[in-house]
């Protein structure tokens, strides 16, 4: 029990200390603890939901089936092990909660509206505030050097992560951002081309999208230089990362806050392309060749309506 406190207060998720105490003991479980214990691995987040009576239903065994598989993975009995399996999804449904609790409250649109960016307002001024220049210097000069960026997103992140590749091009910088249809396959498809002369950016906040992750470490382990935004310390991207930015981005509503996270992406390629002496001339070259395709707010749009 004090062991599963102490590695909760260190960021290591409920379940994930469920699954490594199944691991250790699986090889001297019975065939029926077993089948208990490949339903808690399939789906841990329905048997969390379920009473023990219902869970038994739905694994075909006996409650005290469930009780012995409890005592003999290290816990007292079934309650404090479904107790601990629930602790581990209370980071996944507090923002459901905290969305109903305002639903609840009958803000008008115009209040929410104004509430919402009030707070991307505050988490914008946050991150201002943690941002040193020593850090700003080394992510840029991360990017700069780097031969060719590989930006890794999935889910919100995969938009912001296609924004930042936009913005990048057109400072000159060769970037790539992971395929609708290509997924962590897709992006191991590219990077195990890249070396040390490379750059992974990866973005990842809570709750956080396992394919990131494992994409990163890969990243990692292969010797290739990774750029983190994240979160805060215990995200596992600080961890994995050579550098880290840190966004505060909470939000009531909508969590996490996209308009924060965009906001350190552009201010970090603005500071890029304060130091990139040819972004000027890549903007200027890509403006010249779009211009067919751009329609300014006096242009004659008669022909296309």
């Amino acid at each position: 029990m004090a062991d599963i406190n102490r590695r909760q207060k260190n960021g290591l998720p409920a379940q994930t200390l469920v699954a490594e105490r199944i691991a250790k003991h699986y090889p001297t479980l019975s065939s029926a603890l077993r089948q208990f214990a490949d339903f808690v691995l399939a789906e841990p987040l329905r048997l969390a939901r379920l009473s023990i009576h219902d869970a038994v239903a739905e694994v075909g065994v006996s409650v005290a089936t469930a009780n012995r598989f409890a005592t003999a993975i290290g816990f007292e009995g079934y309650p404090h092990f479904r107790t601990e399996l629930i602790r581990g999804f209370e980071t996944l449904f507090e923002p459901v909660e905290r969305l109903k609790q305002k639903v609840a409250e009958g803000h008008s649109p115009h209040s929410a509206m104004i509430a919402s960016m009030r707070e991307d307002i505050a988490n914008l001024e946050a991150t201002i505030r943690n941002l040193t220049n020593d850090r700003a210097e080394q992510a840029v000069d991360m990017i700069i050097g780097a031969k060719r960026i590989f930006i890794v997103g999935f889910e919100n992140a995969g938009h912001l992560a296609a924004i930042m590749a936009c913005r990048l091009e057109l400072t000159g910088a060769n970037v790539r951002v992971i395929e609708n249809s290509g997924g962590a396959v897709g992006a191991a498809r590219q990077l195990y081309k890249f070396g040390p002369d490379d750059l992974v950016i990866a973005i990842a906040f809570s709750l956080y999208m396992r394919d990131t992750i494992v994409i990163a470490g890969h990243a990692k382990r292969h010797g290739i230089p990774l750029l983190s935004i994240t979160d805060h310390l215990k995200s596992p991207l600080a961890a994995l990362g050579d550098l880290s930015l840190f966004v505060e981005a909470y939000h009531e509503y909508n969590p996490p806050s996209d308009t924060a996270i965009l906001g350190l992406i552009e201010g970090l390629v603005a500071g890029v392309a304060s130091k990139s002496p040819g972004a000027a001339d890549v903007a200027e070259r890509f403006a010249a060749f779009s211009y067919p395709w751009m329609l300014s707010a006096d242009a004659d749009w008669s022909p296309i309506k």
